[in-house]
Formats: C-alpha cells, sequence, structure tokens
C-alpha cells in the first residue's frame, strides 16, 4: 500500500483512482476481520478523535496500518480523515474515527471489510475496502453503529441510532447489502421504548447471536440518563428476524434472577457451544459523581443457550493474573473479546488499575468448555486492549495502549511499539492526545 496523506480534496482524487488500474484484483479473503484490501491479514486502525484537522480542533484522524506476516506495518499507513472524503466538511469536535463508535464490516458484500465510524452526534461514515486499501465513501444519518447478521441471509446488516434525536428509543436496521452510495437494500424501524416505567432510555449496546438461531439478536441496555449520560440498570433482547424485523424477547438476568448488566457489553462465543455470551463490563456509574455498583465494579458474562449460566469476576477473585486492590472504579473496565490462542475459545481482556502507584494493567481471561478461565490468566501492562488477527496465524494479537503509546503483542515475536510521532500523517493535522486502537 502507498502512503497517503489523506487531508482535504486529495483524498477524493486519490480514493478514486483506487483499483483503477485494469490489472488482475488479487485472491481475496472473505470474513477475515477488518481486511480492508482482501489479502488475508487484519489491518490495524488507530484513531485519534482530539487531532486538529485543517485547523478544526479534535476534527479527528483514523490511520490504517495494513497487516502482514510480520504484524501490523507502520510504513504506508493510510490516513483517513472526514475531510478526505468528499462528504462535507469536519467542524469543530467532529472525533471522527473514535474507538468507542468504529468498527468494520462487509456492507457491500464484495468479500472486503468497510470501515464504519461515527462523526459528530449523527453521521456515519462507511469508507469502502477495496484491493489497494480504503476507497470511496458514504454518509449516513444515526449514530452508534453495531454491525451483524440479523435476519440470516449471510448479508452485514447495520444498526444505527439518534435517527430523529439523541434519545429518541428508536433505531434503524438497515439490512444488506449496500450499493456505494450507502443505500441498503431494506430498512426497518424499530421502537425500543421501554415498557418498565422505571426506565425511560434505551440504547442499543451490542448484537450477537445468543439464541443459537444463526440470526444475531440486538443487546439493548435499558436506563435512565444523568447529566446526559445513559445509566444502564438492564438489559433486554430483541430476537433477529427474517426481514430484519426484531422482537422483544427476554430481560436477562443471572441464575439467582438479578438484573445482568454493564456500560459495555460485548458479545463473542467463550464456551464454543454455538451460541453467543455476553461479556459486561461494569467498573464504574456515572450518578451525577462515579459510583462503585451494586456489589463492587466487575466484570460480568451471562453465557448463551437454554441454561442460565453466567460468571462474575471481581476486585476479590481469588486467582487473578494481578492483585489488587484496585483504585476506584477501575476492575473490569473496557473488556474487548477475541481469540487470542487460536483454539476456538473466545478470550476476554479488560482494564484495571491497581492502587499501589496506580499501575494500569490489562488482564487476559481464557474461554474454555467450561467458560472463562482464570486457568492461564496473563496481566500486561496498560490502558486498554484490543484483539485482532493482524498476522494471519488465526490467533489474535493483543494490541495494548497505555499513555499514547501502542504495542502489538505477537505470539514468538518481538513485540512491536509505536507512538502517533512514527506514522506521516501528513500536512494539516496535529496535536492529539488520545492515539488508540480502535477494535476493528
Amino acid at each position: 500500500m502507498k502512503r497517503r496523506h489523506v487531508v482535504g480534496a486529495a483524498l477524493v482524487l486519490l480514493l478514486t483512482a483506487c483499483g483503477s488500474d485494469g490489472g488482475e484484483a488479487p485472491p481475496r479473503h472473505p470474513g477475515v476481520r477488518s481486511d480492508f484490501d482482501g489479502d488475508g491479514y487484519g489491518d490495524l486502525v488507530v484513531s485519534d478523535t482530539t487531532a486538529t484537522v485543517n485547523g478544526k480542533y479534535a476534527a479527528g484522524y483514523a490511520a490504517v496500518l495494513r497487516g502482514s506476516a510480520q504484524g501490523p506495518r507502520l510504513k504506508g499507513a493510510q490516513i483517513v480523515t472526514q475531510n478526505g472524503l468528499g462528504l462535507g466538511k469536519a467542524g469543530e469536535g467532529g472525533g471522527f474515527g473514535g474507538a468507542g463508535s468504529s468498527l468494520s464490516a462487509d456492507l457491500d458484500g464484495d468479500g472486503l471489510a468497510d470501515f464504519i465510524t461515527q462523526a459528530g452526534y449523527r453521521t456515519v461514515f462507511v469508507v469502502w475496502g477495496s484491493d489497494k486499501g480504503l476507497s470511496g465513501a458514504a454518509r449516513l444519518t444515526g449514530s452508534a453503529p453495531l454491525t451483524g447478521d440479523v435476519d440470516a441471509d449471510g448479508h452485514a446488516d447495520l444498526v444505527l441510532s439518534g435517527v430523529a434525536g439523541s434519545h429518541d428509543n428508536a433505531v434503524r436496521v438497515l439490512l444488506g447489502p449496500f450499493d456505494r452510495k450507502g443505500v441498503p437494500h431494506s430498512t426497518v424501524s424499530v421502537d425500543l421504548t421501554p415498557s418498565d416505567p422505571a426506565h425511560y432510555d434505551a440504547v442499543p449496546a451490542a448484537l450477537g447471536d445468543i439464541t443459537g438461531d444463526g440470526k444475531d439478536d440486538l443487546l439493548v441496555s435499558w436506563g435512565t440518563l444523568v447529566d446526559e449520560a445513559p445509566i444502564a440498570e438492564a438489559t433486554y433482547l430483541y430476537r433477529g428476524a427474517a426481514g430484519g424485523k426484531l422482537s422483544k424477547g427476554p430481560r436477562l438476568t443471572d441464575e439467582r434472577g438479578e438484573d445482568f448488566y454493564g456500560s459495555s457489553l460485548r458479545t463473542a462465543d467463550i464456551d464454543k457451544d454455538g451460541y453467543a455470551d455476553v461479556v459486561a463490563g461494569l467498573a464504574c456509574e456515572m450518578r451525577g459523581d462515579p459510583m462503585t455498583p451494586e456489589g463492587g465494579s466487575r466484570l460480568g458474562v451471562l453465557y448463551g443457550g437454554p441454561k442460565v449460566r453466567s460468571q462474575r469476576f471481581t476486585a476479590d477473585t481469588a486467582g487473578l493474573p494481578v492483585q489488587g486492590p484496585f483504585s476506584f472504579c477501575s476492575f473490569g473496565g473496557r473488556p474487548a473479546v477475541g481469540d487470542t490462542d487460536g483454539d476456538g475459545y473466545a478470550d476476554v481482556v479488560f482494564s484495571a488499575e491497581v492502587e499501589k502507584g496506580l499501575k494500569q494493567e490489562v488482564l487476559v481471561l481464557r474461554g474454555s468448555a467450561g467458560g472463562l478461565t482464570l486457568k492461564g490468566a496473563r496481566a500486561l501492562p496498560g490502558t486498554s486492549a484490543v484483539l485482532l488477527d493482524t498476522d494471519g496465524d488465526r490467533a489474535a494479537e493483543l494490541v495494548v495502549e497505555q499513555a499514547g503509546e501502542i504495542r502489538v503483542v505477537r505470539s514468538g515475536a518481538p513485540t512491536q511499539t509505536f507512538t502517533s510521532a512514527d506514522l506521516d500523517l501528513g500536512p494539516g493535522i496535529s496535536g492529539g492526545r488520545g492515539f488508540s486502537p480502535v477494535p476493528g
């Protein structure tokens, strides 16, 4: 991939030219997560939503580091900004490329992953994959994108919130495949307004096949708003269905009948039984002031399938790979999922801060037939991590961030370390204090 300076109109010309040389296209590897160019390696996206772009503070950028047999390549990173997409200029605080609102999926069905990210409050961009990297884009109205296959037709679908406002309790299910203008095959609107008067805010949180019927289900956090921020207090499952007409299912509870919820939800098959499991991180509750959740900061797992089964890990759990006491409101933060050892069981990483010395750690717990286990658990210094296979060995690398430094930890290979200063961001991009990896 050639090095790209993609500020202003330069990206429009560059992206239009990609893939137009008339040569024979290389073989593609559909299904490889975050593989934008189809070479069989996941591409690592790092971003900084606080960076100034063409004089606009916190307009943000995303940098794509192409995967290879040696892991992600710094040389020739593709720098993508909102300004370079030709779909409207970025404003102050647009925050393009944020880790919490960016992901990848093959929306147009060409076998290449596409990059999906939010900018501002109600704008989502889809930047299309191509044989030579990201090329061309579409602009959609909405926020908080989620991807999955809710109707089991083999095409990736997109769920968008905030279509009419920031807290309108409605989503649009955009059914794939999409055309290159961002038009889906069809669209279904779903009202998520809570029926429980104790809750008046509904936030779509994750997609995954919890019921095992081949259709991805939507997990929705019900709760309240404090200072305009949603506070999760319960989780409801909306079942995937033909035609995208999601239907309200059960309220998720553990085997004690207690509500299962978290400020962050992820889905993955931890015990490899064919059902997606729900991982919930609840390090803190922001009710005006930060508050330790009832029962303590925690990481929870609710296993999919007909039998209700759950796990809870707290600062008091014996056998953790790093010992507390942990700092206030830190244990169980920023959960991420992926298979770090290629055994087919999803593993979970999350963050915690050791109180003594304020040492920030990323804890890695392995999946197994019995569920998440402390056997073989480990900890690495870091604030957060994502899991992504960038070297094609079918095992996800740990991509760890700490204080703006990113480390790619690969089994049997030297750790790769870099910062934003190691990337050629090109003219017009400066500053920024939020350099971090994007889940993909």
